[in-house]
C-alpha cells in the first residue's frame, strides 16, 4: 500500500537513518537519499516496506540530485503531501592536533553544512506545501500535524574539543542553519527542529569495533529510541514546538 504522506531522510544508512525509516515506515511514502543507494538498500534492513511506498536515490553531491529526488517523489505519490524532512547527514570524521591540519580538512566539515543548505531548499517548497489550512473554531476533527524539517546534531553542535577544530565548526553551522530557518519558517507553519544526539549510536559497526552489550545497559543510545523521539516531535501541536533537544544514554557524561 501507499500512504498520503511523504517523509525524506537525507543520509540513509544502516544506523540512526535505517532506524529513522522503519518508524516512519507504518505512516508514510518514504524517500531515502545517500551516496550509496539503492545499491546499499539491503543493508538497511526495512523489512516489508513494499516497492511502491519506496524511493531510494543517489546523491551525488549536488543540490540538483536532492531537488531531484523530492520532484521523483511528488510524480510518484502525487496524492501524498511531503510533511517531513531529515537531514542525517554526518561530518567528515577525522579528529587530530590543530597543527597538524589545514584548511582544506576544514572546508570538508564545511561542505556537509552545504549540503544540509541544499537539502532544505529542496524540501522546503514541499513542505510550504503541507502546511494545513487554519481549522475553524471549534472544529471536532483534530487538524493534521504540520510539516517538519529535521537536522541531527551532535555534542560538537554546542561545544568544541581538543582534536576536533577541523569537525565542530561545522557542526555549529549547522545548528546556526536550523535556528535561522526556524525563525524564517516556523512562523509559516513549518516546524524546524535540531536533534542533538550526545553519545555513542548503538549500530553494528560500532558493535563490530567496541563488542556488544551496552546498548542494554543505556551505555549507548539505540536507533530505534532516537526514532521514537522524532516522531514525538512530528506530532506536536504548533502551540508548544520544541526547536532543540538533546538525547543521551542515561550513563552519559554532560
Amino acid at each position: 500500500m501507499t500512504y498520503k504522506r511523504i517523509a525524506v531522510i537525507f543520509s540513509a544508512g544502516p544506523g540512526t537513518g535505517a532506524g529513522l525509516a522503519r518508524a516512519l515506515a507504518p505512516t508514510h511514502n518514504l524517500v531515502l537519499l545517500s551516496r550509496s543507494l539503492p545499491a546499499s538498500l539491503p543493508s538497511l534492513a526495512l523489512g516489508h516496506v513494499a516497492d511502491k511506498a519506496l524511493l531510494a536515490a543517489t546523491y551525488d553531491g549536488t543540490g540538483r540530485s536532492l531537488r531531484g529526488a523530492v520532484d521523483a517523489a511528488r510524480a510518484k505519490w502525487p496524492d501524498a503531501r511531503l510533511d517531513v524532512g531529515i537531514c542525517n547527514i554526518g561530518g567528515h570524521w577525522a579528529p587530530g592536533h590543530f597543527l597538524d591540519k589545514s584548511v582544506d580538512d576544514l572546508r570538508l566539515s564545511l561542505d556537509a553544512v552545504a549540503s544540509c543548505f541544499d537539502f532544505a531548499q529542496a524540501v522546503l517548497p514541499a513542505l510550504l506545501d503541507a502546511v494545513p489550512p487554519p481549522a475553524p473554531a471549534p472544529s471536532p476533527a483534530p487538524a493534521p500535524p504540520n510539516p517538519t524539517l529535521f537536522f541531527t546534531g551532535a555534542t560538537m553542535s554546542l561545544r568544541g574539543g581538543a582534536a576536533f577544530s577541523t569537525i565542530a565548526p561545522g557542526m555549529f553551522a549547522r545548528r546556526a542553519l536550523a535556528q535561522s530557518l526556524a525563525r524564517e519558517f516556523g512562523p509559516r507553519g513549518v516546524h524546524i527542529a535540531h536533534v542533538v544526539v550526545d553519545g555513542v549510536i548503538d549500530t553494528e559497526r560500532v558493535r563490530g569495533l567496541a563488542g556488544v552489550g551496552e546498548g542494554d545497559d543505556g551505555g549507548r543510545l539505540r536507533t530505534e529510541d532516537i526514532a521514537h523521539t522524532y516522531l514525538a516531535l512530528i506530532d506536536q501541536p504548533r502551540s508548544a514546538w520544541t526547536h532543540e533537544l538533546d538525547l543521551r544514554p542515561s550513563v552519559e557524561k554532560f
